[in-house]
């Protein structure tokens, strides 16, 4: 079966260290995507922090961002896809972070909010770009409104620990997974069910997909194409879940994989 869709995670895979975008990779995609392959970020971060790399990459097709709970048009005006952490449960989170003195992080629109201090607040910002706004208490900003995403930065145990907590409070209707150790992110969905609804979307078959990542949030998606890459400097149990295992995000490993597994099998 010939491949029409490429599902590619952005930090730590299309990105090096750095965040920044090789011209290996960059002409890569170009190629592919002359060649008529659709190439679809898939990414935890917002859509204002994708903005530049879809600018520069040309992409026309859609954005999937918060880790899958909402998937937007090129431009980020157009919502096609939205599925959400409930109001209810965005206080129940809010709450236990406020109880257990974690300090979440809240996208609202294009604003993040938090009580963040420090060096995760110092990762956060140089990894998605956006500046964040403090607030002793992100609850009493909230607006109460679902949220596509609360992230926590915390130290490993804690993250675990708050982990466990999501698993038995929600049962699955919200989805917790680690893009580091230190980084858990909540959402309404996750990258493979995202990517399910793009395929239903653009009526691509999971067998006609190509899907790149290296972090647990990234799992869902490389077991739903039918073709998975992981980055060499993947976690272990991403580089199981996938078929494949390419070079690293700072050797170029995107482009590396398109044209060893991709090109070869282009519609």
């Amino acid at each position: 079966m010939k491949y029409k869709l490429l599902a590619v995670d952005v930090d730590g895979t299309l990105l090096d260290d750095e965040h920044r975008l090789s011209e290996n990779n960059r002409r890569a995609i170009r190629d592919i995507r002359e060649e008529g392959v659709k190439v679809i970020p898939f990414s935890g971060r917002g859509y204002p922090a994708l903005k530049g790399i879809i600018e520069t990459l040309k992409l026309e097709e859609a954005v999937v961002t918060q880790n899958g709970s909402l998937v937007l048009d090129n431009t980020g005006n157009k919502i096609l896809h939205a599925e959400l952490i409930s109001s209810e449960n965005c206080t129940k989170i809010l709450d236990y972070c406020r109880a257990h003195l974690y300090q979440p992080l809240i996208y609202q629109e294009d604003q993040a909010s938090s009580g963040l201090k420090g060096t995760y607040l110092e990762i956060f910002e140089k990894c998605m770009g956006p500046r964040v706004d403090y607030t002793e208490d992100v609850g009493m900003c909230y607006n109460n409104t679902p949220l596509g995403k609360i992230l926590i930065l915390d130290e490993p145990c804690r993250v675990t620990q708050f982990r466990e907590w999501v698993s038995a409070a929600f049962g699955g209707v919200v989805s917790a997974d680690r893009a580091y150790d230190f980084s858990l992110e909540l959402g309404g969905s996750d990258k493979g069910r995202a990517l399910a609804w793009i395929g239903s979307y653009y009526h691509i078959e999971p067998g006609e997909m190509v899907a790149i990542g290296d972090g647990e949030n990234d799992k869902s998606m490389l077991e739903y194409a039918g073709l998975s890459i992981a980055m060499q400097g993947a976690m272990e149990g991403v580089k199981q879940a996938a078929g494949k295992v390419t070079l690293s995000n700072n050797e170029s490993g995107v482009a590396y994989a398109i044209e060893k597994y991709v090109r070869c099998k282009i519609s």
